[in-house]
């Protein structure tokens, strides 16, 4: 197709006889486009003369930090874990990596809790 050619000013016709019978066709461009219809509806006021609610948006909240009050001893080793992420360039440290910061800022497994670890 160059350049110089145009859209003819008709369209051909279309053919339904070339498709076996009880072909379904759905024809498309009987409805008002979408845009036109939804412009319509938004440049109404409403009838009624009342406000619209407001919806409520869905917010990104971890459901476990939100509202929380932390201790010092969780803020400590909140941090401790932010800063071994940033310099070991891992989002997802290990089990062994966690136990490594907690036993890093002094945490220490109780002689009791071993020993009823180890009769029961």
């Amino acid at each position: 197709m160059s350049d110089i050619e145009q859209t003819p000013a008709k369209a051909p016709q279309f053919d339904f006889s070339s498709y076996p019978e009880g072909t379904l066709f759905h024809e498309r461009r009987v409805n008002p486009p979408r845009r036109q219809s939804q412009e319509a509806e938004t440049s109404q006021p409403a009838a009624t003369g009342e406000r619209r609610t407001k919806k409520e948006r869905r917010r990104r909240i971890d459901p476990t930090t939100f509202e929380k009050q932390y201790t010092d001893e969780e803020l400590e080793f909140m941090n401790a874990m932010q800063r071994f992420k940033v310099q070991s360039g891992k989002s997802f440290p290990t089990h062994g990596e966690v136990l490594k910061v907690a036993h890093e800022l002094g945490y220490r497994k109780r002689a009791e809790a071993e020993s009823k670890n180890r009769k029961g």
